[in-house]
């Protein structure tokens, strides 16, 4: 649909959570930490603004790696259709309050989970 009516530069957000967990994890946190922080799938577009933490979750490992080889899957076809997708690069801000264990000198402002 998109790309008969034009559309060559899609936005493509899916699997970032799947990128996210495996940071965090190289960092040190654990899954238990992660399942605080993701909301469930209906509810990711606030989480990744950072307005909420957690709500209507967990998102299982499973379902984030799913998500991910979709996008995989998504972005080939995007590609062979001619579009330049744009992932999502930048970085929103907000950050898991786990990592206060880990660096327990920095300042962070909690969210609630709505």
């Amino acid at each position: 649909w998109m790309d008969l009516h034009g559309i060559n530069l899609p936005l493509a957000f899916t699997g970032q959570e799947y990128v996210l967990a495996e940071f965090y994890k190289q960092l040190g946190l654990t899954e238990e930490e992660l399942q605080h922080y993701f909301s469930g799938p209906a509810f990711l577009a606030w989480n990744r603004m950072g307005n909420i933490r957690g709500w209507a979750g967990p998102l299982s490992p499973a379902w984030r790696a799913s998500q991910y080889f979709l996008q995989l899957q998504s972005l080939e076809y995007m590609r062979a259709l001619g579009m330049t997708p744009v992932l999502s690069g930048s970085f929103s801000g907000h950050v898991l309050q786990a990592l206060k264990k880990l660096y327990p000198n920095i300042s962070l402002r909690p969210c609630s989970p709505w």
